[in-house]
């Protein structure tokens, strides 16, 4: 279900996203959902690399996608994000893949982040994030 703060970030396929048969290559979907991601964090005024220079990093922890129908070279796409799960160590972010032209659900997934230290070492997400995020999951 689409969280009503869900973020919708809007571009063309590029040809180079297609494969032999002429659609979009499966990974670069994972790509688009990491694109929709950082705009809906900018959308809330915060920025990964901020997160970055205070020694915190996201690592992907586990993704899942389901493709339910192809883009192609041209089409129009939207990417809708919104956050799942907020807990003190560990987000979800859920996403949907539509073509503009028809409405129609090519994709969904969701990706899930532990917070980690440079290190690798599991830390709690910082305060200031986290207070970011809590209205969106309430």
């Amino acid at each position: 279900m689409i969280s009503q703060s869900c973020t919708e970030t809007t571009f063309p396929v590029r040809y180079a996203e297609t494969d032999a048969m002429g659609i979009v290559y499966h990974s670069h979907y994972i790509v688009w959902f990491e694109v929709g991601r950082g705009d809906y964090m900018r959308q809330r005024g915060w920025e990964y690399a901020e997160l970055e220079a205070q020694g915190y990093y996201l690592p992907v922890s586990e993704l899942d996608a389901r493709f339910l129908a192809p883009a192609r070279y041209g089409d129009l796409v939207t990417v809708k994000t919104w956050l799942e799960e907020l807990r003190s160590r560990k987000i979800t972010f859920a996403y949907e893949v539509v073509k503009d032209s028809t409405g129609e659900v090519l994709a969904v997934g969701h990706t899930k982040h532990i917070c980690t230290d440079k290190a690798g070492h599991v830390r709690t997400i910082p305060k200031e994030v986290r207070e970011i995020l809590r209205a969106e999951v309430s």
